[in-house]
């Protein structure tokens, strides 16, 4: 019993200690509970907290069928929806637009042509783990759009399977607000520069116009007998009016650069032209200071190439203008290198090197900085604003190059830049030099510049001639002497004009003096600008050529090849007889329109399509060609593009409106010969682009390539001789005009030739009195005109100084270097007087071919209308009397008598009639209507 009670006491024992144990256990649990629970509400309480505070952060949970289980308070606040009304009751899919889902179904379903739809589209999102926000768009409570960047994460359960879809989204509408301002501030930025570019345009040109009246005027001035006082006065003015202008021109540029707004034209140019201006412009103005200005240029750079010549020619005139001014004595010299070439184009290396005032190498740093020069002196002895250079550095860089600059204080400066140009494949690319022809030939050198020695004997070395140089007159003579004593006398001699102690006019005169040196076969001048003086010097002492500086290799090869006698392979004209183009004779017979306001034009133009056996009508301007096309047919049309009613740009516009001609081959036949100008007519309707004076070749090809073949009639197949014979007397030396050359040029047709000449002395002897005029008035685009239409005609009469006055006069005022174009004018007038005055010497013409009327041959006139020949008596009549109604009938008379190639005529009627002429002007009517008469009878 006792063993029972015990055995009792201890289980009660055991249960009591269990029962505190189980006691302590649910305590300890229920606190870990209590603690848990507590813990969970201050994260729940912390999240929702979270979701509270992010007013702008639109947090939204869903299921995986997209129905909303979770609305942020800032969800609420962003699109107007309490929680509510969302969560279990709406899907996510309300919230957005359906082209939008269908846009971003299309984007990652990865397939072409079709589109996930609906909650597809946010579980494709998540499986190619889009993780960036894209931009979306939610629709609000109240229909409005918001603009959200929204990014969408998976929800995963314990076990990690996908329960569900977490969309976050930020509001951009600030953002939004803020690229909307940003945008509006730029195109008001924009504007406001583009309005700052039109007013530095606006303001440089009205600046410009008065500015170029004071120029014209100051020059004309100082042309009159001054007093010393008053021509002190005159020049500070010019210098001060160039040196406004130059800031003018350099400021607008500057402007544009800095703005964008100058972009790099890709067109095709040559080389030779872009140096040949610079030759033009800033070698005369080297001369005057006594420079010598000297290209060297690598005989292996390709001169057809691709690139924005007017910009390089900006940059190349910049620097080579900077070396004359800063150089007193020595010389300019420009080279061209090729420093690399590949299948996309070449590296150009330009350099322009001058012996003037030279920089410290501390200044050479900033040099290139904008309103920067060396120092201030600088900047008070020679002017300039400091924008050349910048403008240079920002023109390299554009164009594919670098500029920098090297030099010595007291020593001279050279500048070197580099440009990328693209090359121009085929025939002609490098210049075409066969120094065989000129094998084991002796030459002279004679000039007082090292330099220019240098650079003239490694022409003529390149060349396969054996070079020996001589510093003067004197010397020369020396060595000639030596030369023939020892049996090599020289075959080829060089003379600089202007040297210290005897001249190159009086070497020349000495050596012809000589009996000794008789037998020298060829003296050449070499001088700069051709100057006049020195062309009549020469031709007295018998001179055989002229090679002006800077001398370019391509023209010492052919003036070599010509006074030599050798054969000539690059001639400015091919004069071949129009029966050795092969093809001409399947076109015989076609109909041309001629349409040209010069009547030397008109002329030459004709006597080479009536010797290649076409039928020709002349029109002086476009609407005379319209009236023309409306009356008659034609195989093509021959359009100048400068002309007065109606210029050949808007004529070909409205005669490509008409469908009857919309194929009707129009060729532009114009003076214009720069980069772009075959473009631009081609843009305006035009077929095709050829260049005067005509090179009859490049004619006959055209007509070849655009007229169709025709079925041969028994007109067309007759013969059409090209004589040469003549009634007029021999022409005697003319200076300044290339008889040989042009008559080639013409198929030595020698009475088209005398005509010419005629005709020129007479349309052009009132021009150097007209253009002092223009110039006084400012009107220089007049000028331009003028001088475009010299250089054609210059070409015809063969007068090369006077073509390239005219040219370089005509290109300054195209890039609107007024300041260079005061001096070209006056070169310009210097120069057409010099070749009036030559043709003062002209013969008579025969009876039948009196100077100033059209050719009267093929089917040029076509004229049968009674009412002209009654409108002419009437005419005739009226100004035998002396009566006023003549006025108007002269515009009768015009009218009826378009396009049959006498507006000439018809033209100088109407100005004698305004001053009065009346006889005159009835001998010329009379002159018409007995022509008329006698074709129509024919």
């Amino acid at each position: 019993m006792q063993l029972e009670i015990e055995m009792l006491r201890n289980e009660l024992k055991v249960t009591r200690e269990a029962s505190e144990i189980t006691a302590d256990f649910v305590v300890k649990q229920f606190e870990q509970t209590e603690q848990m629970l507590h813990r969970f509400q201050i994260a729940d309480a912390e999240r929702q907290a979270v979701l509270d505070a992010a007013t702008q952060l639109s947090i939204i949970a869903t299921y995986l069928d997209g129905t909303i289980q979770l609305f942020s308070t800032g969800a609420s606040t962003l699109l107007g929806y309490k929680p509510t009304e969302m969560i279990s009751n709406r899907n996510i899919l309300s919230l957005h637009l359906p082209e939008e889902l269908d846009h971003y179904g299309r984007m990652i379903s990865g397939i072409e042509g079709q589109s996930l739809q609906g909650m597809e589209v946010f579980d494709q999102f998540v499986k190619q783990k889009y993780s960036l926000a894209q931009e979306w768009i939610y629709v609000k409570k109240d229909g409005s759009h918001l603009p959200v960047s929204l990014s969408i994460t998976s929800l995963y359960n314990p076990v990690g399977r996908v329960v569900g879809y977490l969309f976050t989204a930020m509001d951009m509408t600030r953002q939004k607000q803020m690229e909307h301002e940003l945008i509006q501030a730029k195109e008001q930025a924009e504007a406001a520069n583009a309005s700052k570019g039109d007013f530095l345009a606006r303001m440089s040109h009205e600046i410009r116009t008065p500015m170029n009246g004071i120029i014209g005027m100051a020059s004309l001035l100082q042309k009159t007998p001054l007093e010393p006082k008053q021509h002190n006065y005159v020049q500070k003015l010019l210098v001060s009016a160039n040196t406004l202008l130059r800031l003018i021109n350099d400021i607008l540029d500057f402007s544009k650069i800095d703005a964008g707004k100058l972009e790099i034209e890709e067109v095709p140019f040559n080389l030779e032209d872009i140096l040949g201006n610079i030759a033009s412009v800033v070698g005369l103005q080297a001369e005057k200071k006594g420079l010598e200005f000297l290209f060297r240029i690598a005989p292996e750079i390709p001169f057809h190439l691709k690139g924005d010549p007017l910009r390089l020619g900006q940059v190349l005139m910049n620097l080579a203008g900077n070396a004359v001014k800063f150089t007193d004595h020595g010389e300019i010299v420009i080279a061209v290198d090729c420093t690399a070439q590949d299948e996309n184009g070449v590296t150009l290396r330009f350099s322009v090197r001058d012996t003037g005032i030279g920089l410290p190498q501390e200044q050479l740093n900033n040099i290139f900085e904008a309103f920067s020069q060396a120092d201030d002196s600088i900047t008070r002895k020679y002017g300039g604003t400091g924008l050349g250079l910048a403008i240079c550095k920002q023109l390299t860089g554009l164009m594919g190059g670098e500029i920098w600059a090297e030099s010595t204080e007291g020593a001279g400066t050279e500048f070197i830049f580099t440009v990328r140009a693209g090359v121009i494949e085929g025939d002609g690319q490098h210049r075409s030099c066969s120094p065989q022809f000129f094998q084991g030939l002796r030459a002279l050198v004679v000039d007082d510049n090292a330099v220019a020695r240098e650079v003239l004997s490694s022409m003529l070395s390149s060349l396969h001639i054996s070079v020996e140089t001589a510093d003067n007159g004197l010397s020369a003579l020396t060595s000639m002497e030596q030369a023939v004593e020892q049996g090599k006398p020289y075959d080829v001699v060089l003379l600089d004009w202007m040297m210290p102690g005897i001249d190159g006019i009086e070497t020349a005169r000495r050596i012809k003096a000589r009996s000794a040196f008789a037998k020298t076969p060829a003296m050449l001048m070499v001088t700069a600008n051709g100057r006049e003086e020195a062309f009549v010097e020469a031709g007295r002492v018998g001179l055989d050529g002229f090679l002006l500086k800077p001398v370019y290799a391509s023209v010492m090869y052919n003036t070599l090849l010509e006074i030599l006698g050798l054969e000539t392979v690059s001639k400015p004209y091919a004069g071949r007889q129009s029966n050795q183009v092969n093809g001409l004779e399947n076109i015989r017979g076609a109909r041309i329109l001629l349409v040209d306001d010069n009547i030397i034009n008109q002329e030459v133009a004709t006597e080479f399509l009536e010797d290649a056996g076409m039928a020709v009508t002349v029109a002086a301007n476009g609407r005379e060609c319209l009236n023309a096309l409306l009356c008659d047919s034609y195989d093509l049309v021959l359009m100048d593009l400068q002309m007065p009613v109606m210029d050949g740009l808007e004529a070909t516009e409205r005669i490509r409106r008409d469908n009857r001609f919309r194929d009707l081959p129009v060729v532009a036949m114009t003076a214009h010969a720069m980069t772009g100008d075959r473009e631009k007519c081609l843009a305006g309707g035009m077929n095709d682009h050829i260049t005067k004076p005509i090179n009859p070749e490049a004619l006959y090809q055209t007509l070849i390539q655009w007229i169709p073949k025709r079925q041969p009639t028994p007109d067309d197949s007759q013969e059409h001789p090209m004589s040469t014979k003549t009634g007029n007397p021999p022409l005697p030396h003319l200076p300044g005009i290339d008889q040989t050359a042009t008559l080639k040029a013409l198929n030595n047709k020698t009475d088209l030739f005398l005509k010419i000449l005629h005709d020129f002395r007479r349309d052009y002897s009132s021009l150097p009195a007209t253009l002092r005029d223009l110039a006084s008035a400012g009107n220089w685009h007049e000028i331009q005109i003028k001088a475009h239409t010299v250089k054609g005609v210059a070409g015809y009469i063969g007068s090369a100084s006077l073509q390239k006055t005219a040219a370089a006069l005509e290109d300054g005022l195209r890039n609107d270097l007024k300041q260079e174009a005061v001096q070209s004018l006056t070169d310009f007038i210097a120069v057409l007087k010099e070749t009036l005055a030559s043709l003062a010497a002209l013969p008579d013409l025969k009876a039948d071919q009196p100077a100033g009327q059209p050719v009267v041959a093929g089917n040029k006139w076509r004229i049968n209308n009674p009412e002209a020949e009654e409108s002419l008596c009437i005419l005739i009549k009226q100004l035998r009397r002396g009566e006023l109604m003549a006025e108007d009938q002269i515009g009768k008379v015009e009218k009826l008598l378009a396009g049959a190639g006498i507006d000439g005529e018809l033209r100088k009627i109407s100005s004698l009639i305004d001053d009065i002429e009346y006889q005159k002007a009835a001998d010329i009517a009379e002159n018409i209507l007995t022509r008329i008469t006698k074709k129509r009878q024919n």
